[in-house]
């Protein structure tokens, strides 16, 4: 039995260039975005895939502050003020630490309407020692906000051995085109630290 054919050999390629216009600002603010973060030094390259096990819980902490701070455009990160939160592993211990970060931030300057890729506020929570900072993961991408405000979260979590740490958030304003005077401003932030065996 034949089955009458039809001319409709041209509905597949339309779907497939309908589709590709539809994707391409978004792919492009990836792009750029991942570009720009590829060759940032303050920021460490994917790791992927990671676990991050603990046991019974041995400490609960927490910073957090409702007073609004603001930045400029600084091109480093710098550290949100009053973050820091002191934690220690005694020896032969190594501990879980889960953090979570969240808070209203606004990010003023943009033009308006908002194009693609927009301005941007870096996040990254950090384990300091010996007055080194390290960033704990997530770390290629530490986006935080895009928008002209709102609240947003970041989590992280890692293993630590013997010794002192504190345990904060430092952030940077991002200028794509570097023709906009950007200010961002946090508030009503909390960091929260869960030490666990």
């Amino acid at each position: 039995m034949q089955f009458p054919t039809r001319r409709t050999w041209w509905v597949a390629p339309l779907a497939l260039l309908v589709g590709a216009a539809l994707t391409a600002p978004a792919l492009a603010a990836t792009s750029a975005q991942r570009l720009a973060a590829a060759d940032d030094p303050q920021i460490p390259h994917e790791r992927g895939p990671a676990g991050c096990n603990g046991g019974p819980q041995e400490a609960s902490l927490a910073r957090m502050n409702d007073t609004p701070v603001t930045i400029g455009e600084t091109g480093a990160f710098v550290p949100l003020a009053t973050s820091g939160v002191p934690v220690t592993v005694p020896n032969n211990d190594n501990d879980q630490f889960v953090v979570r970060f969240t808070g209203e931030v606004v990010l003023a300057g943009q033009p308006v309407p908002v194009t693609v890729p927009a301005d941007l506020v870096q996040l990254q929570i950090v384990v300091i020692a010996g007055g080194v900072a390290t960033p704990m993961a997530p770390l290629n991408d530490p986006t935080f906000t895009t928008g002209v405000g709102g609240s947003h979260a970041l989590q992280s979590c890692t293993r630590l051995g013997p010794g002192n740490y504190t345990i904060a958030v430092r952030w940077r304003v991002v200028d794509l085109a570097a023709n906009n005077n950007l200010t961002a401003t946090m508030d009503d932030w909390l960091l929260s630290v869960e030490q666990n065996d």
